[in-house]
């Protein structure tokens, strides 16, 4: 196996990156890993906390950091966050899927507890600028898009295997 067998979830904060993945890793046998998570555990802190703490850049830092760990991995299914798509080669992880949706369907699917322990989300005005920016960049980059709205997990994953050859 090469580590192009890898899978690269990307879309924006909300959109159900890590439970696909996490999903998909289940079914077809494969690691899970999540980006934020390991920078979670690294720093034993919350998302939001290490925003208030370290600030974005630092954040940006680390995912840099762990982007040349996860291009070494291989038989992978990785959620990454929803900024993890500004990284410089993310091709070299593996087949970068999309996980397309609207903003008004992101913030309607996630319960008010989810929004608050989104630093990025906080303000809805801006929530949606960075939507906007960053939808261009998910679309040039991805290998795979799929449309998640109104969708079963079950019915996500046969689409996600059906597209992966």
């Amino acid at each position: 196996m090469s580590k192009k067998d890898s899978l690269l979830f990307v879309g924006f904060m909300g959109c159900g990156k890590t439970t696909i993945a996490r999903a998909y890793a289940e079914k077809y046998d494969k690691f899970f890993l999540d980006t934020d998570c390991l920078i979670k555990d690294k720093f034993n802190l919350e998302i939001s906390e290490f925003f208030k703490i370290y600030g974005e850049k630092k954040f940006r830092k680390e995912e840099k950091k762990l982007l040349t760990f996860l291009a070494n991995t291989q038989n992978c299914s990785i959620a990454s966050g929803g900024g993890f798509i500004q990284q410089k080669g993310l091709k070299n992880i593996g087949k970068i899927v999309y996980l397309q949706a609207s903003f008004e369907y992101i913030i309607q699917r996630l319960k008010q507890k989810e929004l608050s322990a989104r630093p990025l989300l906080a303000n809805p005005n801006n929530a949606k600028m960075l939507f906007k920016q960053r939808i261009k960049k998910y679309e040039k980059k991805a290998d795979i898009i799929i449309n998640i709205e109104n969708k079963s997990i079950k019915k996500i994953i046969k689409e996600i295997k059906k597209e992966v050859k």
